[in-house]
């Protein structure tokens, strides 16, 4: 066989070890990386974005609501000077509540999700703002339980109302317990989840 033809044969043969090498390769890390199933992340996308907004609205809703029960009193029932202004001071703040939380879906929903990285993105993010509006939930509503706590006292020593500040006290305290186990469920995930997430891309 001339030399030509020999050399011919050696990068024919490197050729092919090489493309094996790289069948290999592609194989080990089609096998380490987890597959990303698209159709579903799309749909997971577009539902967590219909969830989004109506979360936001009905945060929207219900935080009007409550400040418009508190400005009903303030306008119309007949309250004294402590009274007024305990539900002059709590009106805004349902609504500001409502309004922070709808500010706060809006964003996650409007975020751009063009391609698979972009809706991973999208899921930690939403992972990650889901866990911090439960956290200003959870102080808003211990916040909330404190101030209810001082009312009672002050009730209760001036009125002797145990029964109907007893029974306020004790839903808050529902309230709060519900907020307070929902975050630090939420809290103990996040980190695995983001970990599947970051797995994916």
């Amino acid at each position: 066989m001339s030399e030509e033809g020999l050399n011919v044969s050696k990068n024919t043969s490197s050729m092919s070890e090489l493309d094996e090498q790289l069948a290999q390769w592609q194989s080990a890390y089609k096998e380490a990386t987890p597959s990303v199933d698209t159709d579903s992340l799309i749909k997971d996308t577009k539902s967590a974005r219909f969830k989004l907004k109506l979360k936001g609205a009905f945060d929207l809703a219900l935080g009007l609501a409550v400040s418009v029960w508190c400005l009903t009193l303030v306008l119309f029932e007949p309250l004294t000077a402590y009274q007024f202004f305990l539900f002059s001071v709590l009106t805004p703040i349902p609504v500001a509540f409502g309004i922070w939380g709808y500010w706060v879906r809006q964003k996650q929903w409007r975020a751009q999700t063009l391609d698979v990285q972009s809706m991973l993105s999208f899921k930690q993010i939403q992972l990650q703002q889901q866990l911090h509006y439960w956290k200003v939930s959870l102080y808003g509503c211990v916040a909330l339980w404190c101030g209810l706590l001082a009312l009672a006292i002050f009730n209760v020593l001036m009125f002797d109302t145990y029964t109907l500040w007893g029974a306020q006290l004790l839903i808050n305290s529902v309230v709060v317990f519900v907020v307070y186990r929902r975050y630090k469920k939420l809290a103990a995930d996040l980190p695995a989840a983001l970990a599947r997430i970051d797995n994916m891309k």
